[in-house]
């Protein structure tokens, strides 16, 4: 595994190779580590080292890339060579703003000892109490225990030099039993806060407290969404609407609608890779660095985020949201974060005298891209509110729902937040108690 010194030597090494007008070069390398389980045994572990170079080279305004996983003189030269070969025959793009010059980027400790020391092993010893408390109650437990290291460096031809090492740990459990099943996961940057037999015990009181689930009438209900569910919401938010692409193009909820009330004054969402409790990198795929961006605020949309092409475009400051070229996605967020409320998840089930309880939403897809409008159905502990109190399973409901207007709707938050995704893509979100939610049907 090279270090980020060695990474940003290689990146700089390959610029210079580039024969173009402007280079790029990214550099990642990863090594990681999965051990599998199911029917309450580990049934596989594996492990994987790579490096990728991914050559972005420019003639004028043509563009060209190419990617190789040889690190030897003569695959990265024939690496340069390809990019610049796709740039010549590439269309003009009018409206390309050059490569980024180099900002400084905030220094942040992302990598965690922990995680490096986290081997077969301990991961072996991690699965055994997960799965315990399923075995002990005939369950049956699947999931995965994940570990990986990722140093990414970037440099250009303008002088962008920049470097860093992530490290991440993550954790999943699906406890089945004949009719009902539960949820549970863990991420951070190493094995601090990670405790596998509760993370077990969590997914097997699911999955008992769910048996015989009872059916319910499709309609409009008040529902608590545990924060698997919300960081659902959170990714399609991210990837449908809070892009400058999808802005510009008019594609956004927020096209049009910038300074104005989209949501509920108890929503504030932002992007926050500079945060002390953030993971993953403090710059983008361009070098650029990550800035704080405010998205909504008190329910109003403030800007998108942005990259140094669409930031050239809309007229915003680049916030450092870059994926590695070719990107025809545009910028991303990658470190959203839903700030909380001041309650428990106890105190927003109290509040509803009939209603919905989601563990996790599963399958979701988007129906249409403007209001964020999602599809998909419940999983793995969905259960009926009266009174205040989780009384009933239920059947896994289906449902479609503009997630714009679900968050118009948003009435309390908890204050604990749970970070869900990858070590590369956290999301950061507490549980939240909406007032409707719209369930068209359930599975049989």
């Amino acid at each position: 595994m090279m270090t980020p010194l060695e990474a940003r030597e290689l990146a700089r090494k390959v610029v210079a190779l580039t024969l173009a007008d402007e280079a790029e070069v990214l550099v990642a390398a990863e090594s990681s580590a999965l051990t599998r389980f199911a029917n309450n045994r580990i049934n596989q572990n594996v492990a994987e080292d790579n490096a990728l170079i991914n050559v972005r080279a420019v003639l004028g305004t043509r563009i060209g890339v190419a990617s190789t996983n040889r690190l030897d003189d003569e695959s990265l030269a024939a690496c340069c060579e390809a990019a610049v070969a796709a740039a010549r025959i590439a269309p003009e793009d009018p409206s390309f703003p050059g490569l980024p010059a180099p900002e400084p980027a905030k220094e942040a400790v992302r990598a965690s000892e922990s995680a490096r020391e986290f081997d077969a092993e301990a991961r072996a010893r991690a699965v055994a109490a997960i799965i315990e408390p399923s075995r002990s109650r005939g369950l049956t437990a699947a999931g995965k225990v994940r570990v990986g290291t990722h140093v990414v460096a970037v440099a250009n031809s303008h002088g962008i030099d920049v470097g860093m090492e992530v490290t991440g740990v993550q954790a999943t459990v699906l406890s089945m039993g004949e009719t009902g099943s539960g949820w549970a996961s863990f991420l951070g940057q190493g094995t601090e806060g990670f405790d596998p037999a509760a993370m077990g015990e969590e997914a097997a009181d699911i999955a008992i407290r769910s048996a015989n689930p009872t059916d319910l009438e499709p309609g409009t209900y008040p529902v608590v969404l545990g924060p698997e569910a919300v960081a659902d919401i959170m990714d399609f938010l991210g990837f449908m609407g809070f892009s400058a692409k999808a802005y510009e193009e008019g594609r956004s909820f927020m096209s049009n609608a910038l300074e104005s009330q989209v949501m509920t004054e108890y929503v504030n969402i932002i992007d926050d890779a500079t945060s002390p409790h953030a993971m993953g990198l403090t710059f983008d795929y361009e070098g650029a660095p990550k800035q704080r961006i405010p998205i909504i605020e008190e329910g109003v949309a403030l800007r998108p985020v942005t990259d140094s092409y669409w930031a050239e475009k809309s007229g915003f400051i680049n916030s450092g949201h870059a994926l590695p070229a070719p990107n025809s996605y545009g910028p991303l967020p990658l470190n959203l974060e839903m700030l909380g409320g001041d309650a428990t998840l106890e105190e927003l089930i109290g509040m509803v005298k009939y209603g919905v309880y989601v563990t996790r939403f599963h399958y979701v897809n988007v129906e249409d891209p403007v209001p964020v409008t999602l599809t998909g159905m419940t999983r793995d502990g969905t259960f009926l509110i009266e009174d205040g109190k989780l009384t009933r399973p239920l059947k896994n409901l289906r449902f479609t729902q503009g997630a714009v207007e679900a968050l118009d709707g948003l009435e309390a938050l908890t204050t604990e937040r749970k970070f869900v995704g990858t070590e590369e893509g956290a999301t950061l979100v507490p549980g939240i108690m909406l007032s409707a939610f719209n369930f068209t049907g359930q599975t049989t």
